[in-house]
């Protein structure tokens, strides 16, 4: 077995959890679809929210390159529909604002995060985030997270012009780290994106499965390991 020399972590779901975000990205979008004009109850502003996001989501997944404004923005307009109100460029612009205060706000990384990187990099390991992002808000986030001073270095999609599964953000993770696939560790939360895309490179691959009411997929692709706590890949390093 190959000696871990470099550890490529998904950013979103994976070092910090959706949910913080969850009450903060609610208030936005019922205040833009009131904004928009909508009566419609908060339940219905929700699921028309979520009904847009799977559509739009499989729409964008099989594209090599994306930027997740376009697709978030497809979100909106997709819910926008639904509702029966549109939206024009200064109704986004603000709902855009409200939300990143808001998850300035509530941004927190996942319990055990910070120890378990400070860990890896007192072992001197080459430490990356690989994440499906735009630039501006890959930087936003590890500004929140103080992660500048942990990480070697940060790659989004938009500055590899490739989204994962695709093979090109993971291979230009490895050249950046300077190490072979089987050196590596990938850690994501999304069995087709993050599993996918490393088992496809052969990046040996890392699922955070963290749902109580059932157990990870079975089948193909399937992740190298299994953890239920982001503290658990120090312990896979250091078998490694």
């Amino acid at each position: 077995m190959s000696r871990t020399r470099a550890v490529f972590f998904d950013l979103g779901g994976t070092l910090y959890d959706y949910a913080t975000f969850e009450p903060g990205n609610r208030e936005a979008l019922v205040t833009l679809a009131r904004w928009a004009g909508s009566a419609a109850p908060n339940e219905e502003i929700f699921e028309s929210h979520r009904s847009a996001l799977r559509e739009v989501f499989h729409r964008y997944l099989p594209k090599p390159f994306y930027l997740h404004r376009d697709l978030f923005r497809d979100v909106l307009l997709g819910m926008a529909k639904r509702l029966e109100v549109s939206l024009n460029e200064e109704l986004l612009g603000r709902y855009r604002e409200l939300q990143r205060r808001n998850q300035e706000r509530d941004f927190r990384l996942r319990e055990g995060a910070v120890e378990m990187l400070n860990a890896l990099r007192g072992r001197r390991l080459h430490l990356a985030i690989v994440s499906n992002i735009d630039e501006d808000q890959l930087g936003q986030l590890v500004e929140l997270g103080k992660l500048h001073e942990v990480f070697d270095d940060l790659l989004s999609s938009e500055a590899a012009r490739a989204c994962k599964p695709n093979p090109a953000i993971f291979e230009e993770a490895l050249r950046r780290a300077g190490c072979a696939a089987e050196e590596a560790l990938f850690v994501g939360d999304s069995v087709p994106q993050d599993i996918e895309g490393a088992n496809r490179v052969g990046i040996p691959s890392v699922l955070l499965w963290h749902r109580g009411d059932q157990g990870p997929p079975e089948g193909e692709p399937r992740p190298r390991h299994v953890i239920r706590r982001i503290g658990e890949v120090r312990e896979i390093t250091e078998r490694g």
